[in-house]
Protein backbone atom coordinates (compact mmCIF):
# COMPACT_ATOMS: atom_id res chain seq x y z
CA UNK A 1 0.00 0.00 0.00
CA UNK A 2 1.43 3.36 -1.17
CA UNK A 3 0.42 6.96 0.04
CA UNK A 4 -0.06 9.50 -2.46
CA UNK A 5 -1.02 13.32 -1.84
CA UNK A 6 -3.31 14.27 -4.75
CA UNK A 7 -4.94 17.57 -6.09
CA UNK A 8 -8.39 16.87 -7.97
CA UNK A 9 -11.07 18.86 -9.52
CA UNK A 10 -14.70 18.24 -9.32
CA UNK A 11 -17.49 18.71 -11.72
CA UNK A 12 -18.13 22.21 -10.44
CA UNK A 13 -14.03 23.66 -10.76
CA UNK A 14 -13.64 23.06 -7.67
CA UNK A 15 -10.01 22.02 -6.94
CA UNK A 16 -9.51 19.37 -3.60
CA UNK A 17 -6.60 18.38 -2.05
CA UNK A 18 -6.20 14.99 0.20
CA UNK A 19 -4.43 11.89 0.74
CA UNK A 20 -5.15 8.31 -0.49
CA UNK A 21 -3.37 4.68 0.18
CA UNK A 22 -3.97 2.90 -2.74
CA UNK A 23 -2.07 0.14 -4.90
CA UNK A 24 -0.35 2.43 -7.57
CA UNK A 25 -1.10 5.60 -9.49
CA UNK A 26 -4.26 3.56 -11.58
CA UNK A 27 -5.90 2.61 -8.13
CA UNK A 28 -5.84 6.33 -7.47
CA UNK A 29 -7.23 7.47 -10.76
CA UNK A 30 -10.00 5.14 -10.06
CA UNK A 31 -10.69 5.63 -6.83
CA UNK A 32 -10.82 9.18 -7.24
CA UNK A 33 -13.23 9.03 -10.59
CA UNK A 34 -15.65 6.68 -8.18
CA UNK A 35 -16.02 9.94 -5.91
CA UNK A 36 -16.43 12.42 -9.18
CA UNK A 37 -13.35 13.65 -8.83
CA UNK A 38 -10.45 14.13 -11.88
CA UNK A 39 -7.06 13.96 -10.93
CA UNK A 40 -4.62 16.46 -11.80
CA UNK A 41 -1.48 15.75 -9.88
CA UNK A 42 -0.07 13.67 -7.40
CA UNK A 43 3.02 12.97 -5.67
CA UNK A 44 4.27 10.51 -3.12
CA UNK A 45 3.10 10.94 0.56
CA UNK A 46 5.26 10.00 3.40
CA UNK A 47 3.08 8.64 5.68
CA UNK A 48 2.63 9.10 9.59
CA UNK A 49 4.60 7.12 11.90
CA UNK A 50 0.93 6.31 14.06
CA UNK A 51 -0.41 4.63 10.63
CA UNK A 52 2.70 2.59 9.76
CA UNK A 53 3.98 1.04 12.56
CA UNK A 54 8.26 0.43 12.11
CA UNK A 55 8.88 -2.95 11.39
CA UNK A 56 11.68 -4.18 13.24
CA UNK A 57 14.67 -6.65 12.17
CA UNK A 58 13.37 -9.51 14.01
CA UNK A 59 10.37 -9.42 12.64
CA UNK A 60 12.15 -9.33 8.54
CA UNK A 61 14.57 -12.08 9.92
CA UNK A 62 10.71 -14.28 10.80
CA UNK A 63 9.44 -13.35 7.50
CA UNK A 64 12.52 -14.61 5.75
CA UNK A 65 12.29 -17.65 7.80
CA UNK A 66 8.88 -18.78 6.72
CA UNK A 67 9.28 -17.61 3.31
CA UNK A 68 12.12 -19.90 2.99
CA UNK A 69 10.57 -23.13 4.78
CA UNK A 70 7.33 -22.40 2.55
CA UNK A 71 8.59 -22.15 -0.80
CA UNK A 72 11.04 -25.27 -0.39
CA UNK A 73 7.92 -26.86 0.76
CA UNK A 74 6.47 -26.36 -2.30
CA UNK A 75 3.41 -23.86 -1.81
CA UNK A 76 2.95 -21.22 -4.63
CA UNK A 77 4.39 -17.58 -3.73
CA UNK A 78 0.87 -15.93 -3.58
CA UNK A 79 -0.60 -18.53 -0.87
CA UNK A 80 2.53 -18.12 0.86
CA UNK A 81 2.21 -14.32 1.29
CA UNK A 82 -1.32 -14.70 2.13
CA UNK A 83 -0.92 -17.56 4.72
CA UNK A 84 2.17 -15.34 6.39
CA UNK A 85 -0.32 -12.09 6.07
CA UNK A 86 -3.16 -14.14 8.04
CA UNK A 87 -0.50 -15.56 10.98
CA UNK A 88 1.10 -11.95 11.33
CA UNK A 89 1.03 -10.41 14.84
CA UNK A 90 2.96 -7.32 14.10
CA UNK A 91 0.36 -4.72 12.75
CA UNK A 92 2.95 -3.20 10.38
CA UNK A 93 3.87 -6.20 9.00
CA UNK A 94 0.38 -7.55 8.60
CA UNK A 95 -0.42 -3.96 6.43
CA UNK A 96 3.09 -4.47 4.31
CA UNK A 97 2.30 -8.08 3.42
CA UNK A 98 -1.47 -7.16 2.65
CA UNK A 99 -0.16 -4.74 -0.07
CA UNK A 100 2.45 -7.09 -0.91
CA UNK A 101 -0.23 -9.79 -1.62
CA UNK A 102 -2.62 -7.29 -4.01
CA UNK A 103 0.62 -6.52 -5.84
CA UNK A 104 0.96 -10.11 -6.04
CA UNK A 105 -2.74 -10.42 -7.44
CA UNK A 106 -2.24 -7.29 -9.86
CA UNK A 107 0.58 -9.37 -12.02
CA UNK A 108 3.18 -7.95 -11.06
CA UNK A 109 6.87 -9.93 -9.25
CA UNK A 110 8.02 -10.39 -5.83
CA UNK A 111 10.89 -7.69 -5.89
CA UNK A 112 8.39 -5.40 -7.29
CA UNK A 113 5.79 -5.27 -4.48
CA UNK A 114 8.44 -5.52 -1.76
CA UNK A 115 10.14 -2.57 -3.67
CA UNK A 116 6.82 -0.73 -3.33
CA UNK A 117 7.27 -0.56 0.59
CA UNK A 118 10.75 0.92 1.01
CA UNK A 119 9.88 2.05 4.59
CA UNK A 120 9.06 -1.64 5.81
CA UNK A 121 11.50 -3.68 3.48
CA UNK A 122 14.83 -2.42 2.70
CA UNK A 123 16.79 -2.29 -0.86
CA UNK A 124 18.84 -5.58 0.30
CA UNK A 125 15.62 -7.60 0.53
CA UNK A 126 14.22 -6.23 -3.10
CA UNK A 127 17.54 -6.18 -4.75
CA UNK A 128 18.28 -10.18 -4.04
CA UNK A 129 15.04 -11.56 -4.35
CA UNK A 130 14.52 -9.81 -7.99
CA UNK A 131 17.98 -12.18 -8.25
CA UNK A 132 16.56 -14.97 -7.25
CA UNK A 133 13.58 -14.79 -8.91
CA UNK A 134 15.50 -14.30 -12.22
CA UNK A 135 17.95 -17.00 -11.42
CA UNK A 136 14.74 -19.48 -9.88
CA UNK A 137 17.16 -20.03 -6.44
CA UNK A 138 14.33 -17.62 -4.20
CA UNK A 139 14.41 -20.31 -1.03
CA UNK A 140 18.15 -19.88 -0.82
CA UNK A 141 18.02 -16.10 -1.65
CA UNK A 142 15.39 -15.77 1.68
CA UNK A 143 18.41 -18.12 3.48
CA UNK A 144 21.03 -15.35 2.51
CA UNK A 145 18.85 -13.09 3.63
CA UNK A 146 17.93 -14.50 7.09
CA UNK A 147 21.82 -15.25 7.60
CA UNK A 148 22.46 -11.73 6.84
CA UNK A 149 20.03 -9.87 8.45
CA UNK A 150 20.51 -11.90 11.70
CA UNK A 151 24.48 -11.13 11.07
CA UNK A 152 23.81 -7.50 11.52
CA UNK A 153 21.17 -7.44 14.31
CA UNK A 154 23.57 -9.71 16.44
CA UNK A 155 26.26 -6.87 15.72
CA UNK A 156 23.41 -4.13 16.68
CA UNK A 157 22.72 -5.98 19.71
CA UNK A 158 26.25 -6.60 20.94
CA UNK A 159 26.62 -2.51 20.43
CA UNK A 160 23.78 -1.99 22.40
CA UNK A 161 24.76 -4.45 25.19
CA UNK A 162 27.94 -3.13 25.60
CA UNK A 163 27.03 0.57 25.61
CA UNK A 164 23.82 -0.06 28.23
CA UNK A 165 26.67 0.20 31.03
CA UNK A 166 28.78 3.42 29.97
CA UNK A 167 25.28 5.28 28.84
CA UNK A 168 23.75 4.39 32.39
CA UNK A 169 27.41 5.49 34.01
CA UNK A 170 26.94 8.80 32.15
CA UNK A 171 23.45 9.71 33.19
CA UNK A 172 24.46 9.09 36.77
CA UNK A 173 27.23 11.30 36.17
CA UNK A 174 25.52 14.03 34.94
CA UNK A 175 22.59 14.11 36.98
CA UNK A 176 25.42 14.23 39.87
CA UNK A 177 27.23 16.61 38.69
CA UNK A 178 24.22 18.97 37.65
CA UNK A 179 22.88 18.03 41.76
CA UNK A 180 26.13 19.42 43.05
CA UNK A 181 26.34 22.79 40.75
CA UNK A 182 22.94 23.59 41.71
CA UNK A 183 22.14 22.81 44.87
CA UNK A 184 25.40 21.87 47.06
CA UNK A 185 28.07 24.42 45.70
CA UNK A 186 25.54 27.59 46.26
CA UNK A 187 25.10 26.71 49.40
CA UNK A 188 28.48 26.57 49.92
CA UNK A 189 29.61 29.30 48.41
CA UNK A 190 28.50 31.81 50.71
CA UNK A 191 31.04 29.89 53.30
CA UNK A 192 34.08 29.72 51.09
CA UNK A 193 33.55 33.43 50.29
CA UNK A 194 33.28 33.89 54.08
CA UNK A 195 36.56 32.47 54.66
CA UNK A 196 38.25 35.91 53.54
CA UNK A 197 41.35 34.46 52.20
CA UNK A 198 41.99 33.69 47.69
CA UNK A 199 40.69 31.49 46.63
CA UNK A 200 42.30 28.58 44.42
CA UNK A 201 41.62 28.61 40.81
CA UNK A 202 39.21 25.45 41.29
CA UNK A 203 37.11 26.83 43.88
CA UNK A 204 36.89 29.90 41.45
CA UNK A 205 36.16 28.02 38.22
CA UNK A 206 33.57 25.34 40.59
CA UNK A 207 31.75 29.01 41.25
CA UNK A 208 31.73 30.24 37.98
CA UNK A 209 30.18 26.44 36.36
CA UNK A 210 27.54 26.43 39.53
CA UNK A 211 26.37 30.15 38.38
CA UNK A 212 26.76 29.75 34.36
CA UNK A 213 24.29 26.48 35.03
CA UNK A 214 22.23 28.07 37.49
CA UNK A 215 21.90 31.18 35.27
CA UNK A 216 21.92 30.00 31.75
CA UNK A 217 21.40 25.99 32.20
CA UNK A 218 18.15 25.63 30.30
CA UNK A 219 19.55 27.77 27.49
CA UNK A 220 22.77 25.98 27.20
CA UNK A 221 20.77 22.84 26.72
CA UNK A 222 18.41 24.56 24.57
CA UNK A 223 21.39 26.02 22.46
CA UNK A 224 22.90 22.26 22.54
CA UNK A 225 19.61 20.77 20.65
CA UNK A 226 19.76 23.34 18.34
CA UNK A 227 23.47 23.34 17.03
CA UNK A 228 23.00 19.12 16.68
CA UNK A 229 19.54 19.58 15.23
CA UNK A 230 20.72 22.01 12.77
CA UNK A 231 24.30 19.94 12.19
CA UNK A 232 22.41 16.62 11.15
CA UNK A 233 19.79 19.28 8.63
CA UNK A 234 22.63 20.74 7.33
CA UNK A 235 24.87 17.43 6.63
CA UNK A 236 21.25 15.93 5.07
CA UNK A 237 20.99 18.73 2.36
CA UNK A 238 24.47 19.35 1.63
CA UNK A 239 26.00 15.90 0.09
CA UNK A 240 29.93 17.87 -0.29
CA UNK A 241 29.28 18.15 3.51
CA UNK A 242 28.14 14.99 3.86
CA UNK A 243 31.07 13.61 2.62
CA UNK A 244 33.54 15.52 4.66
CA UNK A 245 31.82 14.39 7.71
CA UNK A 246 32.20 10.45 6.45
CA UNK A 247 36.37 11.51 5.50
CA UNK A 248 36.97 13.01 8.59
CA UNK A 249 34.83 10.28 10.48
CA UNK A 250 37.36 7.13 8.29
CA UNK A 251 40.68 8.97 9.50
CA UNK A 252 39.90 8.54 13.70
CA UNK A 253 41.86 7.08 15.40
CA UNK A 254 39.99 3.71 16.37
CA UNK A 255 36.55 4.57 15.30
CA UNK A 256 37.64 5.12 11.93
CA UNK A 257 39.43 1.72 11.93
CA UNK A 258 36.77 -0.04 13.22
CA UNK A 259 33.91 1.53 10.79
CA UNK A 260 36.04 0.95 7.91
CA UNK A 261 36.39 -2.90 8.81
CA UNK A 262 32.61 -2.68 9.58
CA UNK A 263 31.27 -1.17 5.91
CA UNK A 264 34.16 -4.01 4.05
CA UNK A 265 32.37 -6.69 6.39
CA UNK A 266 29.31 -5.13 4.48
CA UNK A 267 30.47 -5.02 1.11
CA UNK A 268 32.31 -8.26 0.79
CA UNK A 269 29.03 -10.13 2.36
CA UNK A 270 26.48 -8.31 0.22
CA UNK A 271 28.39 -8.10 -3.23
CA UNK A 272 29.37 -12.29 -2.38
CA UNK A 273 25.59 -12.73 -1.94
CA UNK A 274 24.64 -10.85 -5.46
CA UNK A 275 27.48 -12.53 -7.29
CA UNK A 276 26.37 -15.99 -6.12
CA UNK A 277 23.01 -15.45 -6.94
CA UNK A 278 23.38 -14.80 -10.17
CA UNK A 279 23.44 -10.89 -10.24
CA UNK A 280 25.69 -9.49 -13.16
CA UNK A 281 28.92 -8.18 -11.29
CA UNK A 282 28.92 -4.55 -12.83
CA UNK A 283 24.77 -4.52 -11.52
CA UNK A 284 25.90 -6.04 -8.38
CA UNK A 285 28.70 -3.07 -7.54
CA UNK A 286 26.06 -0.62 -8.69
CA UNK A 287 23.52 -1.51 -6.28
CA UNK A 288 25.89 -2.02 -3.33
CA UNK A 289 26.85 1.44 -3.54
CA UNK A 290 23.86 2.48 -1.04
CA UNK A 291 23.91 -0.14 1.19
CA UNK A 292 27.47 0.57 2.30
CA UNK A 293 25.91 3.80 4.41
CA UNK A 294 29.12 5.31 3.95
CA UNK A 295 29.44 8.03 1.42
CA UNK A 296 33.85 7.75 0.90
CA UNK A 297 33.37 3.91 0.34
CA UNK A 298 30.35 4.34 -2.16
CA UNK A 299 32.10 6.42 -3.89
CA UNK A 300 35.08 5.03 -3.85
CA UNK A 301 32.88 1.63 -4.95
CA UNK A 302 31.13 3.87 -7.82
CA UNK A 303 34.93 4.44 -9.24
CA UNK A 304 35.11 0.81 -9.06
CA UNK A 305 32.48 0.47 -11.44
CA UNK A 306 33.34 3.08 -13.91
CA UNK A 307 37.20 1.45 -14.31
CA UNK A 308 35.51 -2.54 -14.64
CA UNK A 309 33.06 -1.26 -16.87
CA UNK A 310 36.06 0.59 -18.82
CA UNK A 311 37.52 -2.82 -18.95
CA UNK A 312 39.99 -3.18 -16.27
CA UNK A 313 40.02 -6.23 -13.88
CA UNK A 314 38.09 -5.99 -10.54
CA UNK A 315 41.17 -6.15 -8.32
CA UNK A 316 43.17 -3.48 -10.07
CA UNK A 317 40.11 -1.52 -10.08
CA UNK A 318 40.01 -2.01 -6.05
CA UNK A 319 43.60 -1.45 -5.79
CA UNK A 320 43.06 1.93 -7.52
CA UNK A 321 41.18 3.92 -5.28
CA UNK A 322 43.09 3.22 -2.33
CA UNK A 323 40.92 2.75 -0.01
CA UNK A 324 40.66 -0.88 0.61
CA UNK A 325 43.56 -2.83 2.12
CA UNK A 326 46.06 -5.32 0.61
CA UNK A 327 44.49 -8.31 2.24
CA UNK A 328 41.15 -7.66 0.20
CA UNK A 329 42.99 -6.87 -2.91
CA UNK A 330 45.06 -10.61 -2.30
CA UNK A 331 42.11 -12.45 -2.23
CA UNK A 332 40.09 -10.81 -4.66
CA UNK A 333 42.96 -11.84 -7.00
CA UNK A 334 42.45 -15.48 -6.17
CA UNK A 335 38.73 -15.14 -6.76
CA UNK A 336 39.25 -13.60 -10.01
CA UNK A 337 42.19 -16.39 -11.15
CA UNK A 338 40.29 -19.24 -9.82
CA UNK A 339 36.96 -18.62 -10.63
CA UNK A 340 35.72 -18.64 -6.97
CA UNK A 341 35.03 -14.78 -6.52
CA UNK A 342 31.81 -15.38 -4.18
CA UNK A 343 33.80 -17.81 -2.36
CA UNK A 344 36.71 -15.48 -1.70
CA UNK A 345 34.54 -12.62 -0.87
CA UNK A 346 32.47 -14.70 1.82
CA UNK A 347 35.89 -15.48 3.49
CA UNK A 348 36.85 -11.70 3.79
CA UNK A 349 33.37 -10.81 5.48
CA UNK A 350 33.99 -13.37 7.50
CA UNK A 351 37.43 -12.25 8.56
CA UNK A 352 36.41 -8.26 9.31
CA UNK A 353 33.33 -10.21 11.47
CA UNK A 354 35.63 -11.25 13.56
CA UNK A 355 37.58 -8.39 13.06
CA UNK A 356 35.00 -5.82 14.05
CA UNK A 357 33.97 -8.20 16.77
CA UNK A 358 37.00 -8.14 18.54
CA UNK A 359 37.84 -4.47 18.47
CA UNK A 360 34.15 -3.67 19.27
CA UNK A 361 34.93 -5.53 22.41
CA UNK A 362 38.08 -3.94 23.24
CA UNK A 363 36.73 -0.96 23.29
CA UNK A 364 33.61 -1.10 24.99
CA UNK A 365 35.71 -2.74 27.78
CA UNK A 366 38.18 -0.27 27.67
CA UNK A 367 35.35 2.37 27.69
CA UNK A 368 33.92 1.30 31.20
CA UNK A 369 37.04 1.69 33.34
CA UNK A 370 37.77 5.29 31.08
CA UNK A 371 34.57 6.05 32.23
CA UNK A 372 34.97 4.88 35.81
CA UNK A 373 38.26 7.13 35.75
CA UNK A 374 36.70 10.21 34.39
CA UNK A 375 33.85 10.06 37.54
CA UNK A 376 36.65 9.98 40.27
CA UNK A 377 38.21 12.88 38.26
CA UNK A 378 35.22 14.83 38.41
CA UNK A 379 34.46 13.95 42.43
CA UNK A 380 38.35 14.42 43.19
CA UNK A 381 38.02 18.03 41.55
CA UNK A 382 35.05 18.93 43.34
CA UNK A 383 36.40 17.40 46.58
CA UNK A 384 39.81 19.73 45.78
CA UNK A 385 37.69 22.82 44.94
CA UNK A 386 35.64 22.69 48.40
CA UNK A 387 38.33 20.84 51.14
CA UNK A 388 41.48 23.54 49.56
CA UNK A 389 40.40 26.66 50.96
CA UNK A 390 38.86 25.11 54.35
CA UNK A 391 42.09 23.68 54.39
CA UNK A 392 44.11 26.72 53.41
CA UNK A 393 42.09 28.44 56.59
CA UNK A 394 42.64 26.23 59.24
CA UNK A 395 46.46 26.31 58.26
CA UNK A 396 46.72 30.23 58.67
CA UNK A 397 45.06 29.72 61.96
CA UNK A 398 47.51 30.66 64.87
CA UNK A 399 46.89 28.89 68.67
Amino acid sequence: MTSYRYTAIDQYGHRQRGMLDVADEQALMASLQQQGLELLTFKLAQSLLWRQPRVNTQTLILFCVQMEQLLQAGVPLLQSVAELTDQSEHRGMMLALQGVQRELEAGKLLSQALQAQPQVFPALLGQLIAAGECTGQLPEIFGHLTRTLSWQAELVAQVRRGLTYPAVLCVMVSVAAYVMLTFLVPQMASFLQSLGQSLPWSTRLLLALSDAVMGYGVWLVFGLIVLVSAMLLAIRRSPTLAFFVDQRLLKLPVVGRLWHQLVLARLCRFLGLMYQAGIPLLQALEWCQPLLQQRVMAHALSEVHQRVQAGESLTASFAATRHFPPLMLRMLSVGETTGALDKMLFQLATFYDREVQSQLQMLLRLLEPALTIALGLMLLFLMAAVMLPVYDSFSSLRY
